[in-house]
């Protein structure tokens, strides 16, 4: 952390100097960022990209007194709030804008009171990622899963007319998962047609299929793979999943050496928070660039199954400190958990319900119609802008059902008020609290 402090310090130097403020606070592991009076606001942009891409991995970094709008690819650390005494207005890309409802408009006489106003941009008017579930089957039995025995797939033409739509909302990002999306003959079609279209191309997998020509064939049309990681050795692999640990690490190294970003991911249990040691190891040993946690969530019949992933929050501020460690890999809460569970120099590792519930993203199922995300099954339709504009997706999306504690919290955005799916396990409504706020 301190050779983070000490960069972070330097950076913020720099940027002062060219009409940025900066406000650090080492103790909170924070940092924020504002515009200083006659700054030019396009190149303060520019300048505030590059700091947050710097900053990310050592502190929380919020944009403070600018609308999420003039950086809509970093809507979530924007801290915008009405101030006493100040007047208000709207543009037209206010109607479209994600953040609406939060955001009081654009200060008169403020920064953007002006031809600035030319440099903003509606926050998620579009999805940013497309999710494509190509099939439900899977070749393992993992204790805790949304996979099922479903013989529904998509089909080549459905999935190039998604990539199609997508392309035109402007979508950038396009993930191929399932079930397992190796055990889809269409995966390596898909994945050449994505790329053929420019997409930034994710793939989630299990790495356990015993065919190392699927992998290497695939490897060079992805961009991005996230290896789920439930064991640590070859008998706690066959117990918990049925899978074969030496075929999981031969296809884990194959990806890693093809594929520019390698993830590893892994369901938070009660044995991995007592074998964290070992499990981080082994994903520094695989030379992943991130390790993701994930809060265990409900199988596809909306049951939390009891036992080892049975969590309640002082395993998941166990599980905190653990991630926070210095050691390699940068390790992640990388699924909905409420924040205000840990401390905030913790938070920047937690990285709340951004990619859960419809907030940025929504899955194609293999029945053929959008869904929010893996755990709410909520059919919103077969075109993917009329999914996204949907009203039971922007409620779900909402902030009214929140306590207003948590409307009124400087983390809301990073947070988002933890998971939907729980709360529906813990109340019978999406539309309540997480059961953990």
């Amino acid at each position: 952390m301190e050779q983070g402090v000490t960069g972070g310090r330097a950076t913020l130097a720099a940027l002062e100097a060219r009409g940025v403020g900066c406000r650090i606070r080492p103790s909170l592991s924070e940092v924020g960022l504002r515009l200083l009076p006659g700054a030019d606001a396009a190149e303060a942009r520019e300048l505030l990209y590059k700091a947050l891409n710097g900053l990310e991995p050592h502190f929380s970094v919020f944009l403070e007194g600018v609308p999420a709008c003039f950086m809509p690819d970093a809507w979530d650390h924007a801290l915008y709030r009405k101030a006493p005494g100040r007047r208000y207005f709207r543009i037209g890309a206010c109607a479209r804008c994600r953040l609406a409802a939060l955001c009081p408009g654009l200060e008169r006489g403020g920064p953007f009171d002006g031809p600035a106003k030319k440099l903003l941009a509606p926050v998620l008017p579009a999805p940013s990622e497309l999710v494509l579930e190509l099939t439900k089957r899977c070749n393992l039995r993992c204790r805790l899963c949304f996979a099922s025995d479903s013989a529904a797939s998509l089909t080549l033409p459905r999935i190039k007319a998604a990539l199609r739509e997508a392309k035109a909302l402007g979508v950038r990002n396009v993930r191929f998962t399932g079930g397992e999306p190796f055990l889809s003959p269409l995966l390596p079609r898909a994945l050449a047609a994505a790329k053929d279209a420019g997409f930034y191309v994710l793939v989630n997998t299990n790495a356990a299929l015993d065919r190392p020509d699927l992998f290497r064939k695939a490897a060079p049309l992805i961009d991005n793979v996230l290896v789920s990681l439930q064991a640590a050795d070859a008998a706690a692999e066959r117990a918990s999943t049925g899978g074969d640990f030496a075929v999981k690490l031969r296809n884990m190294r194959l990806l890693r050496a093809k594929v520019p970003v390698f993830r590893l991911g892994t369901v938070a249990s009660k044995n991995l928070i007592a074998d964290f040691p070992r499990f981080r190891s082994l994903a520094a040993r695989l030379k992943a660039d991130i390790w993701e946690l994930y809060r265990p969530m409900p199988d596809g019949r909306g049951a939390v199954r009891p036992g080892d992933f049975d969590l309640a929050p002082a395993h998941l501020k166990r599980l905190s400190k653990l991630a926070a460690g210095t050691a390699a890999p940068r390790t992640l809460i990388a699924n909905p958990a409420p924040l205000c569970l840990v401390p905030p120099a913790e938070r920047g590792h937690l990285l709340g319900a951004a990619f859960d519930d419809g907030h940025t993203r929504l899955v194609l199922d293999p029945r053929g119609f959008f869904k929010p995300s893996y755990y709410i099954e909520e059919n919103l339709g077969k075109s993917l802008k009329a999914a996204w504009s949907a009203p039971y997706r922007k409620k779900l999306t909402s902030f009214r059902w929140l306590p207003a504690g948590c409307r009124g919290c400087r983390w809301l955005l990073k947070c988002l008020g933890g998971s939907r799916a729980l709360a529906k396990a813990a109340s019978g409504t999406y539309f309540a609290g997480d059961p953990w706020l």
